[in-house]
């Protein structure tokens, strides 16, 4: 049978499925909002599901329409999918050739080269600078490739936490010729954003979620928005029916309750800092985070990230080991925000590590 299969997608590793936690444990692997959905989501999603015998809108009108006036922008500059994973494959299938090249800056979400793979293509990782700032010049100078078509930026980035000015994503707009995805996951907790210059720039296409600020990780539920002309080319692409009639109901309704939203968006980010004060008082480096997780260095201790990984999880608590992860050494794991009484036992646990070494 191996000689039916792509040889692309034999080169890809096989992603580990997220294991079954248990009940109690203390959950801070992947970086989701640690409450839940607000109550009108919830009653949406019940209404719903009286109608789950007919197929969803597979034009997403409805809910285009809030969220076009959520991001201040037309509705006709909007493309909805199945989670912002969904949308990275989507704009790779339109953009991406076989063996023509998209750019990563790195550290950055494994979701960008991954989905290049799948379709033939080439990443091309930029190393960060040392604090995880882009470096502009080494991105430009990969995207001089004749064939280059896409470069992807977080911001806040996966799994560094921190932003791309305004100012950065304008130089190189204006200096690259290719497209240009900057990735705004976490927009909710930075309120740092590009939107504006979808106007001024047709290359320009950003990423938004509900996954993370909204609390709807499960539902899947991701948007892009960029020039109509671009959309339109998506919706030639893209799947029938890319949105679930639960996912829309709940997007309309939690774009009605944003009071809710970001009532726990001030707490996740109190927390965050509290979070980063205690961990670094452990010896450890805590870099600066415009999001609802922190990337935390461990050299310092001399423990690895995998051993303190492997530590927590005997202890039912679960983060995430991104040591040697592109762009990172061996001394880097990531945890996620958790409520206040997680976190003082993540804390805890951490503390009887530093103090055993």
């Amino acid at each position: 049978m191996e000689k039916f299969i792509n040889p692309w997608i034999k080169k890809i590793k096989q992603r580990p499925f997220n294991p079954q936690r248990a009940d109690d444990s203390i959950d801070l692997f992947i970086g989701e909002n640690p409450y839940p959905p607000s109550p009108h989501v919830l009653k949406a999603i019940a209404a719903a599901a009286e109608k789950i015998n007919k197929y969803p809108d597979s034009a997403g009108n409805a809910v285009k329409e809030k969220l076009a006036d959520y991001a201040k922008v037309n509705k006709e500059q909007i493309v909805i999918g199945n989670g912002s994973d969904d949308l990275i494959e989507l704009i790779v299938k339109v953009f991406v050739r076989q063996r023509e090249k998209v750019i990563i800056p790195i550290p950055g979400y494994f979701s960008y080269w991954r989905s290049t793979i799948i379709r033939g293509g080439v990443p091309v990782f930029v190393k960060r600078r040392d604090n995880f700032d882009l470096d502009i010049e080494k991105i430009v100078e990969a995207g001089e490739s004749p064939d280059a078509k896409l470069v992807f930026i977080g911001s806040p980035n996966n799994p560094t936490g921190n932003i791309v000015s305004q100012e950065e994503i304008i130089e190189i707009l204006n200096k690259m010729d290719c497209i240009i995805v900057v990735d705004e996951c976490y927009f909710e907790f930075s309120q740092n954003t590009v939107i504006d210059l979808v106007q001024t720039y047709e290359n320009l296409i950003v990423l938004r979620s509900l996954s993370k600020g909204f609390g709807l990780a499960g539902l899947r539920f991701g948007y892009a928005i960029a020039h109509p002309t671009l959309i339109h080319y998506f919706h030639k692409a893209i799947q029938m029916y890319p949105v679930n009639s639960f996912a829309q109901a709940a997007v309309i309704a939690a774009l009605d309750d944003l009071e809710y939203m970001q009532s726990n968006i001030v707490k996740i980010c109190l927390e965050r800092e509290a979070l980063t004060e205690k961990i670094a008082a452990l010896g450890f480096t805590v870099y600066p985070s415009e999001t609802n997780f922190l990337l935390v260095r461990t050299e310092a201790s001399g423990i690895s990230g995998n051993d303190i990984v492997e530590s927590l999880k005997s202890n039912n608590i679960f983060v995430q080991n991104i040591g040697l992860k592109p762009g990172l050494d061996t001394y880097y794991f990531k945890t996620a925000i958790g409520t206040s009484e997680e976190n003082e036992i993540l804390l805890k646990h951490l503390k009887q590590i530093v103090s055993n070494i």
